[in-house]
C-alpha cells in the first residue's frame, strides 16, 4: 500500500511541476511578443489580449492580439519577432 501511495504522490508532483513549467514558459513567450510588438510599433497604445495560433507540434508559429491603436481596437496577427502580418478593425 505504501508503494502505491508513493507512486501516486510522485506522479502528482511530476504533473504539477510540468504544468507550472509549461505555464511559465507560455507566459514568458507571450510577454516577449508583447514587448517586441510595442518596441516595433509605438502607435500601439494597449494590448488587451494575446493568444497563439498553431496546431499540434506548431507551438507559437503566429500570435493574434487585440490591441488599441489611436483609440480604435484592432485584431492583429504578428510573428514572434513583433512583425505585424495582418490586422483588421474590431
Amino acid at each position: 500500500m505504501k508503494k502505491v501511495i508513493t507512486i501516486l504522490m510522485s506522479l502528482g508532483t511530476l504533473f504539477l511541476v510540468v504544468y507550472f513549467s509549461m505555464s511559465f514558459y507560455i507566459n514568458s513567450k507571450f510577454n516577449d511578443v508583447k514587448d517586441k510588438l510595442i518596441q516595433n510599433h509605438p502607435e500601439i497604445m494597449n494590448i488587451e489580449k494575446i493568444n497563439s495560433i498553431g496546431g499540434w507540434g506548431q507551438w507559437f508559429s503566429e500570435y493574434v492580439l487585440i490591441v488599441e491603436i489611436n483609440g480604435s481596437k484592432f485584431r492583429v496577427w504578428a510573428t514572434e519577432e513583433g512583425k505585424i502580418t495582418d490586422q483588421e478593425p474590431i
